[in-house]
């Protein structure tokens, strides 16, 4: 998994998320929400056509906060994926 995350080192380039994923939408914030941080898992696809995953953050993350987020969206994934087994 490709991954750049915190602070840009002296000869790393950083540009605005539209500009590193062109012709990607994502849903918007609630109005009174304002973005602070970003996380953000990509699949990428090689010329040759195999597939990955990559991340990119905006800057250094709490890593505690990061793993909180990330142990509720597995757990939320996971009762999902059940749900949907169950129903077939």
């Amino acid at each position: 998994m490709g991954s750049h995350s915190g602070s840009a080192g002296d000869d790393e380039v950083r540009v605005p998320i539209a500009e590193a994923l062109d012709g990607f939408a994502v849903h918007p914030l609630e109005p009174a929400e304002t973005a602070i941080e970003a996380f953000i898992l990509i699949k990428t696809i090689e010329p040759d056509g195999e597939t990955s995953w990559a991340y990119r953050t905006t800057n250094r993350l709490n890593r505690e906060e990061l793993l909180g987020a990330f142990v509720v969206q597995v757990a939320v994934l996971k009762k999902e994926l059940r749900d949907e087994w169950d129903d077939d």
